[in-house]
């Protein structure tokens, strides 16, 4: 890494916005590197297919540069961006459900599943995004970090999220305990042989610590687990 770009990764979020502000365009590319995992992990989140998650991306990155000299605290473009993405993957859905476009991704994709595993997987990402969908914010983003963004470090959660570091921690679990509840809710841990008792296995309670892209090992894991009960 040249000594410039390193200056720039160590900036502060507010200081590259300024210098953005001033025509810097590698603060511009900096700004975007520093958010553009974090802002993917909201747009996988919402099962879009891959064209309108491309558009999503960049209509949010749009979206930054239309208005990043109107957002008045410059330290806070981490929240705003959370918000924005949401707000416009809400909106591609409501489209795709009134007129469901054909992904040429996926209508050429191999899937070596079997029909009942892409039926759990499909009803798993289902439930998923319902019980995120239920959560309010600061929860929300963090969750979706949980699930798509992992082993993203404590602060770069909380400059997302808008949140103190020290917070993190506590949110992180209270956003696990509340999707292990809101899943339970919608059924996700119900077992399906007669005479069970219905609770979730430990491969159940991690689906919340996986994303979609998760699926087929999460399904296998549920199936063993059933099995040993």
């Amino acid at each position: 890494m040249r000594v410039a770009d390193q200056s720039y990764a160590e900036a502060s979020t507010g200081e590259l916005v300024k210098r953005a502000l001033s025509d810097d365009d590698t603060a511009w590319e900096a700004l975007i590197d520093r958010f553009a995992v974090r802002v993917r992990a909201v747009v996988r989140s919402h099962g879009l297919s891959a064209h309108d998650a491309q558009d999503a991306e960049q209509t949010v990155w749009s979206n930054l540069a239309e208005h990043l000299s109107r957002i008045r605290t410059p330290e806070s473009v981490g929240p705003w961006l959370a918000t924005t993405t949401q707000r416009e993957c809400g909106k591609l859905r409501r489209l795709a459900r009134r007129a469901p476009p054909a992904d040429p991704e996926r209508l050429h994709a191999v899937d070596h599943r079997s029909p009942e595993e892409i039926t759990m997987a499909a009803e798993r990402d289902r439930l998923v995004r319902c019980a995120i969908a239920e959560l309010r914010e600061p929860d929300r983003t963090v969750a979706v970090l949980e699930l798509h963004a992992p082993r993203s470090p404590a602060a770069e959660v909380a400059e997302f999220a808008g949140l103190r570091p020290t917070e993190v921690p506590t949110v992180r679990r209270r956003v696990r305990r509340r999707l292990q509840r809101l899943l339970t809710e919608q059924g996700y841990g119900t077992q399906r042989r007669s005479g069970d008792p219905g609770g979730r296995s430990g491969a159940e309670d991690s689906a919340v610590r996986a994303g979609p892209e998760d699926g087929r090992a999460q399904d296998k894991a549920r199936q063993a687990g059933t099995g040993r009960r």
